[in-house]
Parts: C-alpha cells; structure tokens; sequence
C-alpha cells in the first residue's frame, strides 16, 4: 500500500468584495473544500476510495481571541471534521460543537500560540466515508461603527 504526505493550506481574505451575505455565511461552519468561499474550489464533495485510508495528524487555524473589536480584530475560528453524518468534535452530551478553535490548536505556530496537544491527535478516515472540514468563525463580522485608527509610519531620511 503506497502512503503519501499532503498538506492543504485553505484561506480568504475580505478584500472588499465580499458581499455581507458572504460574510455571514462565514458565523456557519463552511467546507474549507466546497464553499466557494477563498480557495474552496472543488466541485463535488470528499469521499475515500475503497482502497483509501486517510489520517489527519495535525490541524490548526488563526488563533483568535473573541471578542475583539476594532483594531485588535481576529478571526475567532473553529475547525471540525464531519464525518459521514455527524461531526469529530462534540460537546459531551453529543450534541453539535463548533470545533477546536484556533487557540487550542494555532496555524501557524508562533511563539504566542502553541498547539495545545502534547502528541498530534490522529483523526482517523476508513474507507468509502464521506468526510469534509469545516470551518467557523465566531466573529466574522465586526460592527462598522467601530474605530479604526490607521497605522502612521513616519521615515527620516537623511543624506550625506
């Protein structure tokens, strides 16, 4: 059985165009593959082969704090892995959870966030399962009357 590495790096970015039904479609939990959201290009859903196992070892998003207003905004975001019918991540009693945030669990890791799990925590997917990642963000929308203050950069340049 050959086995192969992969990794899948899903962003957006609100360069302006986004309509805000869009955005608020961002505060439900969207496919990273099928949205149509950022790089969620792929047409039809994921689903493994009979012959296929997958192990998802790591993954992350922005780490974020909610609330953050302002300036100080980041994207509070979750991630979930559905499985079939029901989801990875559920609260204790079984019911639907948002996911592990970004927190927990950072992409990228930098020296503020670490991954808060000491080993990877395998997420396994058997054969002929249909399977998607989703992802939430708790805070995509942020109140327009709120101030924004413009970074000022000043730039001496002296000559000789």
């Amino acid at each position: 059985m050959p086995i192969r590495r992969q990794g899948f790096e899903w962003e957006i970015a609100d360069l302006g165009n986004l309509p805000p039904k869009r955005l608020a479609d961002l505060e439900n939990p969207q496919s990273i593959f099928v949205s149509g959201l950022g790089n969620a290009t792929l047409k039809k859903r994921n689903r493994t082969g009979a012959d296929q196992f997958i192990v998802i070892q790591y993954f992350g998003s922005t780490p974020g704090v909610w609330p953050s207003t302002g300036n100080n905004w980041v994207p509070g975001g979750y991630v979930n892995i559905d499985l079939e019918s029901t989801s990875y991540f559920l609260h204790p009693d079984g019911t639907q959870s948002s996911g592990v945030s970004g927190t927990l669990a950072p992409y990228p890791i930098q020296p503020d966030y670490a991954p808060a799990f000491s080993q990877y925590l395998p997420v396994e997917i058997p054969p002929n399962t249909n399977w998607d990642i989703k992802y939430l963000i708790s805070n995509a929308l942020v109140d327009p009357s709120e101030a924004f203050l413009a970074d000022v950069f000043t730039m001496n340049i002296t000559g000789a």
